[in-house]
């Protein structure tokens, strides 16, 4: 299986995700910028300074207050070093500068590094008017770099940006022939993931873009003659195995006039005679993780037991040791409230239970409702597998599991390429999300696929596996997609289980995990990178 980038170019929000995954895996955001300006730097040098000959030229740098400027800053220290002249032109307040890498770089050249390099600081768009009088005067025409803005442009572009862009656009179109425009990543102004141009754009006769093709810049335009691609030092491991980069933007956050229900409605169907513990879990993380509403519809035979966890739990119940169709009249209405469904837990495998669960699942086929099914569900699916077809659903087997439900093997947990492709394979045939639970969790929809490597011995214990179901149907729940959900659960159901064994010293229960969710959340949040909490 080829690990790589999608040919159609990557979007801004995929390279996101890769910053905060190579920043995870111990890889500071500051040395991907470090590579960036550099890598700039060394395709001026091949374009304009070949043989290290300046040639009497000077370089006019244009930055924004972003990591795009970033990299500007570090362009100019690299080129300072070259013995070429350079004006930066920050267009806009220092104190505005909105990056600790940027700000890093630009305290650098600023407070440092006077020999060579020029700052111009541009709070208004007036003063833009003094800078076309410079590179004219001083000959910082030839060459201008484009640092203004990088992926997050969207909408009306502000002053002072405006009014720069418009500057360099014309400073081209005085003397096309003589002035080369280069922009680090993207022209500023254009969409990084659309390629239109809302409002106004520079006009590049050179794009440098980093790591992979921009998908706003797959096929041609009038705003870039040429586009090379450079590496910044983005691992292979950033895309391949599930980071914080993949967990943060499935986070979602309360509004301020949020009203009970918004943030997630979550119907977990489950127990039996035999299993009480098992929906509990799923509900009690449901409830920790911050779900505003958690249904739990079990026999009546645990239902007390279940409710004995905690008075937060709501709890419906049906007479008899075991579900069966009997209860479809009072799930229905259950299932039409909420937006998020799990199946499984700890409900048993009778006939009778299978026969309500194939009803459940022309109902939620019908109202397209975001499932995931866990436990005993993946065995009493296996025979209508073709029901899942299309739907949003997660499935959350162990290979064990996987063997039931589709008849399959899985290799050794170490033959990683052989499992992850076969998992996907079988994603892509039903056309369903697929996490496969291991000591690596595999994640595919079919054309996506992820790794997930948190997680500790210590996990293999009865409960854990209900408490990534809950997971899974607390970001379902939250508003993301089957594939996103089942990454974030997975990775921060490895997670908690690493930071409960370090508050508990090792040994430990799904309760002790369920317990610690809220510190555990913020504790992820707040690290930077898995080396530090390691260490």
């Amino acid at each position: 299986m080829k690990w790589s980038t999608n040919p159609e170019g990557i979007t801004s929000a995929e390279m996101a995700i890769l910053d905060n995954n190579s920043e995870w895996l111990g890889i500071p955001k500051s040395h991907l910028m470090e590579c960036a300006g550099y890598a700039v730097a060394l395709e001026l040098q091949k374009c304009f300074f070949p043989e290290n000959a300046t040639n009497g030229k000077k370089v006019a740098i244009f930055c924004g207050t972003g990591n795009n400027g970033g990299d500007g800053f570090v362009l100019a220290r690299h080129l300072s070093s070259w013995g070429i002249e350079v004006v930066v032109v920050l267009v806009g307040q220092p104190a505005n500068i909105r990056t600790n890498e940027a700000r890093l770089n630009w305290d650098i050249i600023s407070q440092s590094l006077t020999s060579l390099i020029k700052i111009e600081i541009i709070r208004d768009s007036t003063e833009l008017g003094k800078i076309g009088m410079m590179l004219e005067e001083e000959g910082y025409r030839d060459i201008i770099v484009d640092g203004l803005l990088g992926t997050g442009i969207e909408g009306k572009i502000r002053e002072p940006i405006s009014t720069a862009i418009d500057l360099i656009n014309a400073v081209k179109e005085k003397d096309p022939d003589k002035v080369s425009i280069v922009s680090i990543d993207i022209p500023s102004g254009v969409h990084p993931d659309r390629g239109d141009v809302l409002d106004k754009a520079v006009k590049a006769d050179l794009v440098i873009t980093f790591h992979a093709l921009k998908k706003g810049l797959v096929g041609n335009s009038a705003y870039w003659k040429e586009i090379i691609v450079k590496p910044i030092g983005i691992p292979r491991e950033a895309f391949l195995y599930v980071g914080k980069g993949d967990f943060l933007p499935t986070v979602k956050r309360r509004k301020v006039d949020a009203h009970k229900g918004e943030f997630g409605r979550i119907l977990i169907i489950g127990g039996s005679k035999n299993y009480s513990g098992a929906p509990a879990y799923s509900s009690l993380t449901s409830l920790q993780f911050g779900i505003d509403l958690v249904i739990t519809f079990t026999p009546e035979i645990v239902g007390n037991v279940i409710r004995s966890y905690s008075p937060n739990l709501i709890v419906r119940t049906h007479p008899g040791a075991w579900l069966n169709l009997d209860a479809l009249k009072e799930i229905n209405p259950l299932m039409e409230w909420a937006n998020t469904i799990l199946i499984g837990p700890g409900m048993g495998v009778k006939k009778e239970t299978e026969i309500l669960l194939v009803e459940l699942l022309k109902k939620l086929r019908d109202e397209n409702k975001s499932l995931v099914l866990d436990a005993d569900a993946l065995k009493l699916v296996k025979n209508h597998l073709n029901m899942l077809n299309g739907q949003k659903v997660i499935v959350t087997p162990h290979a064990g599991e996987l063997k039931i439900m589709t008849g399959l093997e899985l290799p050794p947990y170490k033959k990683t390429e052989e499992r992850s492709t076969l998992v996907k394979d079988i994603a892509k045939k039903y056309n369903i999300t697929f996490l496969v639970k291991g000591v690596h969790d595999i994640i595919s929809d079919g054309i996506r696929i992820k790794i997930n490597r948190t997680g500790c011995p210590e996990m293999s214990i009865g409960g854990t596996g209900d408490v990534l179901a809950g997971l899974c149907a607390c970001f379902l729940a939250t508003g993301n997609d089957t594939f996103s959900s089942a990454c974030s659960a997975a990775f921060f159901n490895g997670f908690l289980g690493e930071y409960t064994k370090k508050q508990k010293n090792g040994r430990f229960t799904a309760m002790d995990m369920i317990i610690n969710i809220p510190l555990a959340f913020q504790e992820l949040i707040s690290s930077q990178s898995a080396l530090k909490l390691k260490l």
